[in-house]
């Protein structure tokens, strides 16, 4: 009997060991999973953004490319052409004077659009402009173009941003006012940067015709347009909202929000 009870307990301890390293084992193993899953998780979005990362260099050296011809060539050709009327002596022939004058006045023109152009492509130019001067020189430009009426509000105590994300910001509201421009047949754009003790605020909004704009979650646009896609993804990269609302002839409203860490 008693050869039988140490038997019995000696199994039911075994048994009991052997299902604790089971559940042990099943326990590491679950945990050695969530592991891995987070580790690929975490490599796909890095993954992701050294894509993106790539990508805006990619952009951002082609633009400074671009800048610098305009600035070194073009603009100086141009300046050339001009010296070269205001030497022309004809001041006995009133038409052929109103013309150069008027050759002169679209030289300075083009002179002036390519030196704008040139900053606004120039990414070391971005980086040592505040956002709101940012924004209020590109809402200058589409101002003197006649056919929109523009205007930016700024609110709050300005803070610094991080460079790369100012930049990622402008071309986030470059990509919004460009949307504005070619589809929405606005005749306004109204632009409100405001600095809040824990964030960043811009929004964009226009008059125009609007767009149907569904979603499957708050917030989330389907945009079909790689254009509005980008804009979304660039947001995500620097940790900020984007936020997307429209409908046909309501116009639109683009909202950004960048959390200060």
């Amino acid at each position: 009997m008693p050869d039988t009870f140490l038997i019995i307990s000696i199994g039911t301890v075994l048994f009991i060991l052997l299902a604790i390293f089971i559940t042990f084992m099943t326990l590491a193993y679950q945990r050695k999973r969530l592991q891995h899953q987070d580790e690929v998780t975490g490599l796909v979005e890095a993954y992701q953004k050294e894509i993106l990362k790539t990508q805006l260099e990619m952009q951002e050296q082609t633009f400074l490319a671009i800048s610098q011809e305009i600035h070194d060539n073009v603009g100086q050709v141009l300046s050339l052409v001009r010296l070269n009327m205001s030497t022309m002596n004809v001041a006995e022939n009133t038409i052929l004077q109103q013309k150069v004058n008027t050759s002169k006045e679209l030289l300075d023109q083009a002179i002036q659009d390519l030196r704008n152009l040139s900053k606004i492509l120039n990414s070391k130019y971005v980086s040592q402009q505040s956002l709101s001067d940012l924004l209020k020189f590109q809402l200058g430009l589409i101002q003197r173009t006649g056919a929109v009426e523009t205007g930016i509000e700024v609110h709050g105590e300005v803070r610094t941003l991080d460079s790369e994300k100012k930049l990622i910001i402008y071309r986030i509201a470059q990509e919004a006012l460009s949307n504005i421009i070619k589809h929405a047949d606005a005749n306004s754009i109204k632009a409100k940067l405001t600095y809040m003790a824990d964030r960043l605020s811009l929004s964009i909004t226009d008059d125009g015709k609007g767009f149907i704009a569904s979603s499957t979650s708050p917030g989330e646009v389907l945009a079909q347009g790689t254009g509005i896609h980008n804009m979304y993804y660039r947001a995500k990269l620097i940790g900020a909202t984007l936020h997307v609302e429209s409908k046909p002839g309501l116009g639109s409203l683009v909202l950004l929000e960048l959390p200060f860490n």
